[in-house]
């Protein structure tokens, strides 16, 4: 299907769940009418049965409306609950429009926070901030699954999990709605009233899983757990015995103040586990919905069903125990009560109970809550990478090759660029050691073809669907040198910031993959003989140190290397023509070194008045 075809399905379910959510707004707004009428009947009603008048109508009358109240209320609650998941399918498929017609630019999230300056390859090929690659993959709306994309495409695994990835990816590709489902379920997780915001960090249950993974501490004193259980028994006893046996008030004071004293011995830890369960409980129980689906996924990827078998292993699917512990908490929502807590604690030890209660579920369940929303990041992680496989004509998944040092490709594009206005090329570095030397004038596509590789070699290590007819690369260790930037606070000049990168490059030679090299404009920021002799010999290095890669360069005179480099070089270029004083690009890779610049030509178009001999 092409990106057109895949635009007007997506603006069709967006507007079939627009439509849906308009009608459930209408019910909820003629529900609400029909509530606010029978609470009056019922509280006419009543106030008309009070004074005596009428009585045998006005009583049931009452009672009918308060009954009619109640089942309304339950009903429009039910409504709401519809409207606001019909607004979020909606939401969900107007998001993929932006992502198939080039506007995903515009959606809130594009992981910025994961940018860091230090990595050897993130900067350089816009995989984090406006613009990037994980704001256009990105399906992820929970703080969990963009730590599991951003770390898919900044972390290379095993070529095994790699080959998993591509296996999961490739079998939900196709599963549209069970794709869509889970973003819809993150976002009621991650943002319960449904409307768009600026990008922040996703609501966080971190708290909430350091106490579950934290050893009980009350379960653990055996006197405490005794003394909870008698205290209150006692308490009620002495109550009931002083006033129906004439019981002196000891009978029921002792046990009333000992209660009291074991509130205060215990307040440390019960108040611990209530703000740790309170301040997070929203945030962790919205995932419920998510997880109950993960239960019931049944998929033929190994990788899905070693994720799916994770979170329900032990006999408690996640889904059971979330409404355990959403029970355990709503008792503790008593201490919200100033007026009712205080005399509930003293009679009950409610506090200790409550606490007791979370600290049976923490024993059960505890210890794997963790891995359930792990499992449910890198879930969110591959729907992202098979959204993209789904939507993308170009969308292919490159072959690995085990072992060696290898990438060839047959039509490589940017992924950022649409299906129409991208343009592809076939490259081949086909073992260790070789090297494209690539030339052409500004503006000519060197820079987008390398950040094409970079790309092509970051997704294929992510396990993701690359842009390419075809492609062919074994596990390689991505750096570059592409972006520069020079900084006053440090000190530090372009040059010197350049040379930092271009070590960071040669250093990875030493590790165990082939270094993948992606070098832009070799060392401009110093004199033309320097960098011819500083390029020439990083080009040298690493291709003695059986890397691979790619260097662009406006410098014609690094195109004549040494002839032991030349062995290893292949040169190409791109070019650009001028007709009618204007300058156009194809974007075609073509054989050869580049013969001729136009920097000054372009001072020309634009007004500058300089010769151009």
């Amino acid at each position: 299907m092409t990106t057109p075809d895949r635009s007007e399905e997506y603006r069709a379910r967006a507007a079939r769940f627009g439509k849906t959510a308009d009608g459930h707004g209408a019910r909820s707004r003629l529900v609400s009418n029909l509530r606010g009428l029978s609470f009056g009947v019922a509280v006419v009603s009543a106030i008309v049965a009070i004074t005596g008048r009428a009585v045998a109508v006005s009583g049931p009358l009452a009672a009918v409306g308060l009954v009619c109240f109640l089942v309304l209320l339950v009903v429009h609650s039910r409504v709401i609950a519809a409207e606001d998941t019909a607004k979020r399918w909606a939401r969900v498929n107007l998001d993929a429009v932006r992502r198939v017609t080039g506007k995903w630019r515009e959606l809130p999230e594009n992981g910025a926070r994961f940018a860091d300056g230090n990595h050897p390859y993130a900067g350089d090929l816009d995989l984090f901030g406006p613009g990037s690659l994980f704001q256009r993959l990105s399906v992820t709306h929970t703080r969990y699954g963009q730590e599991a994309l951003a770390r898919f495409l900044t972390q290379p695994e095993s070529r095994d999990r790699v080959l998993g990835r591509q296996q999961a990816v490739r079998v939900l590709g196709p599963e549209l709605e069970t794709r869509q489902e889970l973003e819809a379920l993150a976002l009621a997780a991650t943002e319960p009233d449904g409307k768009e915001r600026a990008p922040r960090p996703a609501p966080d249950p971190e708290p909430l899983l350091a106490w579950a993974e934290s050893a009980p501490e009350l379960g653990k004193k055996v006197i405490v757990v005794w003394a909870a259980r008698a205290l209150p028994i006692l308490s009620i006893a002495g109550i009931v015995g002083s006033a129906s046996f004439g019981l002196p008030a000891l009978a029921w004071g002792v046990p009333i103040a000992l209660s009291v004293v074991l509130n205060l011995v215990t307040r440390d830890v019960t108040s611990r586990v209530f703000v740790a369960v309170s301040s997070t409980e929203g945030a962790f129980l919205r995932y419920g919905a998510m997880l109950g689906l993960l239960e019931k996924l049944d998929l033929p990827s190994p990788l899905l069903k070693a994720m799916r078998q994770q979170v329900v292993e032990g006999g408690k699917l996640p889904s059971e125990a979330m409404a355990e512990f959403r029970r355990a908490v709503s008792w503790y929502d008593l201490k919200h009560n100033g007026l009712i807590h205080p005399f509930a604690n003293a009679l009950l030890l409610w506090d200790i109970h409550c606490t007791l209660m979370l600290e049976a579920w923490q024993t059960r369940a505890g210890k794997a809550a963790r891995g359930w929303f792990r499992a449910l990041g890198e879930l969110e992680a591959l729907s992202s990478f098979a959204g993209f496989l789904h939507d993308d004509p170009g969308a292919t998944f490159p072959e690995l090759v085990d072992g060696g040092a290898v990438f060839e490709a047959e039509a490589l594009a940017h992924p950022l660029l649409l299906p129409g206005v991208r343009v592809s090329n076939d490259l081949s570095l086909p073992d260790a050691g070789r090297a494209l030397l690539v030339t052409g004038s500004n503006m000519s596509g060197k820079s987008t073809m390398l950040r094409s590789m970079g790309l092509a070699a970051v997704m294929t290590m992510a396990g993701a669907p690359v842009v390419a007819k075809r492609l062919r690369s074994s596990l390689l260790a991505v750096r570059t040198s592409m972006r520069i930037s020079d900084s006053l606070d440090q000190g530090v000049s372009h040059f010197y910031a350049e040379v930092r990168k271009l070590k960071v490059v040669l250093d990875a030679t030493a590790g165990e993959l082939p270094v993948f090299f992606l070098l832009d404009e070799v060392l401009h920021g110093t004199n033309s003989r320097e960098r011819q002799v500083g390029a020439r010999w990083m080009l040298s290095e690493l291709i003695a140190k059986r890397a691979l890669g790619a260097v662009s360069t406006h410098d014609m005179e690094l195109c004549r290397l040494p002839d032991h480099l030349m062995q290893h070089v292949e040169q190409v270029h791109f070019q650009e023509s001028v007709q009618g004083g204007a300058m156009t690009f194809d974007y075609r890779l073509r054989p050869g070194p580049v013969t001729a610049g136009n920097a000054l030509r372009l001072m020309k178009i634009v007004g500058l008045d300089v010769p151009l001999e």
